[in-house]
């Protein structure tokens, strides 16, 4: 190569296939790396010429995910290709080395679609894109590799008929073909695409969609099967994963091309969706829920995909000790009185009950301290390597975190609460303070050398004088050698407690600390950065914790951060593994452990996240008994009852967490509580009351949009949604958008929204049925009961209020009278006070030609806060004709509904 190519310098053999050998060099000219990929074929001079052309057009094709071609070098009896070097392994070794979440495996197949994507639009076709020809970093970047290579060796002709010589099987790969490509037939882009899909079925899935029993079978039955069958529905195999994604990969796997509609870049645009909504349930500690889910049918929810990636609220989790916050109320004192009364029998036992209600009233008025532990920071000046800088910070951070969650009256805010404001609001610690309902803060500054740090904590309170202001209550400076991990940790907790000297029961927690080996503390602060400052959350942590759990099972903060890995595991997989993994580990924790408030608290999560109730509340009860505080036993009631429907309980306990720590989070989950219940006007007091403290929350404005929807306020509804959706374009945005649309009568604007959100999620029942309505009301008869038909399709046998009301008004629709009234019965059943039933009965009788039936349902939905603007929908033209219907339609101030 050195004397065909004098201005490279060849280093070493990267790798050799079928197409040629690729060889490490350096550009002696431009003092870089490259590779170089020698063809081994021997050419005609005209296909030589072809070849030469192609390569050209390919090298123009510049982009992140494509590795770039940089010149192509004719000597004759074969061609060079100078490429870029990128230091990695293909997709196939990364799948086998390292472990990737759903969200990690959404992210490689977004960027394989960009790559894809640029390619396409520049008129370049892949035809042997399977994973050895892609190729990922340890950082997961990702590019395609030999991109064109199979049209550059074969030089395909797309004007003459394809034939041995010239097909793409020739170069490509059996078990990533296209039928179109395995049949010898002419290709493009969407050949690409039926392989990509092969790609990310076998990526998500963990197996070959077209490869069956132990070996697979040999490459010529899997080419068989890719022309002759269908692969099983990835939704069989994924039983958790969002119906949008299953669904995406068998699109990608249509044999007809005719009906492989799908782009590269519709598949990139999809995927982006997907992983956002994925994100958005995992954003910080708070795990949440969608906020489009209406009491009404008709109205957009995207709890319909993924009702089972989520938790129902906003949460600050309540915790153990390596988590966040617990709180332990002492009762001893209460109790203590209530015994002295029984004895009182004489003058000095009375004066001893004097004395005790003098101490008890004391005690009522200890104030609960909120504690935020803002993440310790650097001084630039540090000298100390990255990697002990974070060992050491994360040192100090847990310290801190430690000693709050071991002090009685003290409750330590959650990290991803705190960091949800922070983001936001990054310079503004009164902001932070006002929304998680703070009244100290906990800044560290630390300044090092390679021998020791000097360490600043400031405790930050609400100025007395001015209260809109943080001054500083009380500061302390100390140095710390950089060497032993425990003393940082103790030495840290020790000058902690200097920030309060009005407390007297700082970090006393009524576990009883053991000594821990200091190289098994010094394995949890590594485990603790990579987890809690990297988001390492992964199987290998989890097992690292395990096995410093069996050998050191007094580190008490250890069983909070495994319980913490897991349930993050199990979001992100819905493997309940992980869940029973969990389980065994607080099982076998000592005894100090294990009959202590936190393992009540890790207990209650686990039983939760497993949806097993009766044991969380079991968990509830427990951790009552062992001194949980109000607001912990608050949050905790609160999230149960919301988990099982019991809104108005739900709401009750969010009203006593919000008496005790005014917080953003609690507001909204306040706020949802009532939305589920239909209390409007308590829903948007609680929201007002949100953003009064952070007036941009986009959950927030969200909320607020679907109620200003509900109540009937179309042009604040329209506002709200049409920049919502300029901000985050979202499907379940686009199709409340589409509803505020098609209330105010702009049905054209209605139509074009309903089908962008169908575009992105064409399974989701409440897009459909709302395209459907659209259709309808515009007279595309045949496409609306298309849609109708498709709704009833996938919502058949489900039996939750959301789901029926929907499939209700299909069968109406499609005057089933039967089926859409035992539908309703069904929803009636489960609630019977519900708005959302109320409305769906309304549609469907007046669909019937019920009408007394529907002015029956009508006047029951109006009475529980639907917007009278619904009824002005073309299905309740006839009901006109009814004199009740007139009166409650002028009742509610919408008389001209019946005038024209």
């Amino acid at each position: 190569m050195d004397n065909k190519l004098p201005h490279y310098s060849r280093e070493r053999l990267l790798g050799e296939g079928g197409m040629g050998k690729v060889y490490l060099a350096q550009d002696n000219q431009l003092q870089r790396q490259v590779a170089i990929k020698e063809l081994t074929y021997q050419p005609k001079d005209e296909e030589v010429n072809h070849a030469l052309q192609e390569a050209r057009l390919l090298a123009r094709v510049n982009h992140a995910n494509i590795i770039q071609i940089y010149n192509v070098h004719d000597e004759g009896d074969h061609i060079s290709l100078v490429m870029e070097y990128f230091n990695s392994k293909t997709l196939t070794q990364f799948q086998q080395e390292a472990y990737t979440t759903l969200v990690q495996k959404l992210d490689l197949l977004q960027q394989l679609s960009a790559g894809l994507a640029a390619a396409h639009k520049n008129d370049v076709i892949h035809c042997d894109l399977k994973p050895s020809n892609i190729l990922v970093n340890d950082q997961g970047q990702l590019k395609i590799t030999d991109f064109g290579i199979a049209l550059l060796a074969t030089n395909e002709n797309k004007n003459s008929e394809p034939s041995a010589s010239n097909s793409p099987l020739q170069f490509g790969s059996l078990l990533f073909m296209s039928p179109e490509q395995i049949k010898l037939q002419a290709v493009d882009y969407r050949s690409d695409i039926f392989s990509f899909g092969i790609i990310a079925y076998q990526l998500m899935v963990g197996s070959h969609p077209f490869a069956y029993g132990n070996n697979g079978g040999s490459a010529t039955d899997v080419a068989k099967r890719i022309c002759e069958h269908t692969p099983e529905h990835a939704k069989n195999l994924m039983l958790n994963a969002p119906s949008a994604l299953t669904d995406l990969l068998m699109e990608m796997l249509v044999k007809p091309l005719e009906e492989r509609t799908l782009t590269a870049q519709a598949i990139e645009n999809r995927l982006q969706h997907i992983r956002t909504a994925l994100l958005q349930a995992q954003i910080s500690e708070e795990e949440t829920i969608p906020l489009g889910g209406f009491p009404l049918p008709s109205v957009a929810s995207n709890e319909y995909t993924q009702a089972d990636n989520t938790v129902p609220l906003q949460q600050s989790h309540p915790s153990t000790p390596s988590d966040q916050n617990l709180l332990v109320a002492k009762n001893t004192v209460a109790n203590w009185f209530q015994l002295s009364v029984k004895k009182i029998a004489s003058v000095g036992l009375l004066c001893l009950f004097v004395i005790a209600v003098f101490w008890f009233g004391k005690a009522k008025d200890v104030e609960t301290k909120q504690v935020v532990i803002l993440k310790p920071t650097f001084a630039e000046s540090s000298l100390m390597a990255p990697m002990q800088q974070n060992l050491v910070l994360s040192a100090v951070e847990d310290a801190l975190r430690q000693a709050v969650i071991n002090t009685k009256n003290m409750y330590l805010i959650s990290q991803r609460e705190v960091k949800a404001i922070t983001k936001e609001y990054p310079d503004d610690l009164n902001k932070l303070r006002q929304a998680v309902g703070a009244s100290d803060i906990i800044s560290t500054t630390l300044e090092c050398d390679n021998s020791r740090c000097k360490v600043s904590f400031s405790r930050l309170v609400v100025n007395e004088k001015a209260s809109d202001n943080l001054s500083v209550k009380s500061e302390k400076n100390w140095l710390i050698p950089i060497d032993k991990f425990n003393v940082i940790f103790s030495t840290s907790q020790t000058q902690f407690v200097s920030l309060f000297p009005e407390e007297s029961e700082i970090n006393q927690s009524d576990l009883v600390q053991r000594p821990i080996n200091e190289n098994d503390y010094r394995d949890y602060i590594e485990l603790y950065s990579q987890i809690k400052g990297a988001g390492n959350y992964s199987v290998e942590t989890l097992d690292q914790l395990e096995a410093l759990l069996v050998r050191s099972p007094y580190l008490y903060a250890a069983y909070g951060l495994f319980r913490e890995t897991a349930s993050n595991l199990y979001t992100d997989t819905r493997d309940k593994s992980q869940l029973k993994r969990v389980k065994l580990i607080l099982q076998n924790s000592p005894p100090e452990y294990r009959y202590s408030v936190y393992h009540a608290i890790d207990s209650f999560y686990v039983a939760y996240k497993a949806k097993e109730h009766d044991i969380a509340q079991q968990q509830i009860i427990e951790a009552k008994n062992k001194g949980a505080s109000n607001f912990v036993l608050s949050e905790l009631n609160a999230i149960l009852f919301f988990s099982k429907g019991q809104y108005q309980k739900a709401a009750d306990t969010f009203e006593e967490a919000i008496s005790l720590r005014p917080s953003t989070v609690l507001f909204y989950n306040l706020a949802f509580s009532y939305w589920r219940m239909g209390d409007l006007v308590k829903a948007e007091a609680a929201l007002e009351q949100m953003l009064k403290i952070v007036p941009d929350n986009y959950r927030a404005k969200r909320l607020q949009a679907n109620i200003w929807l509900l109540q009937g306020k179309l042009g604040l509804a329209i506002s709200a949604y049409e920049k919502i959706v300029t901000s985050l374009n979202n499907g379940t945005d686009l199709t409340n958008l589409s509803l505020a649309y098609g209330l105010n009568k702009q049905y054209s604007k209605s139509l074009k929204s309903a089908q962008k959100a169908l575009k992105q999620n064409p399974n989701h029942p409440v897009n459909l049925l709302n395209l459907a309505d659209i259709e309808m009301i515009l007279g595309h008869e045949k496409s609306a009961k298309f849609h109708y038909q498709q709704v009833i399709s996938i919502l058949i046998g489900k039996n939750e209020i959301k789901y029926l009301t929907n499939l209700a008004q299909a069968y109406g629709q499609l005057n089933q009278a039967n089926l859409a009234i035992a539908t309703l019965s069904k929803a009636q059943n489960l609630a019977p006070e519900s708005g959302e039933v109320s409305y769906s009965s309304a549609i469907v009788y007046s669909l019937l030609n019920e009408n007394s039936s529907a002015v029956h349902h009508v006047k029951a939905a109006l009475k529980n806060n639907v917007g009278v603007v619904w009824f002005n929908l073309p299905w309740f033209d006839k009901l006109c004709d009814n004199e009740g219907f007139v009166l409650l339609m002028e009742q509610y101030q919408n008389s001209e509904r019946c005038e024209n």
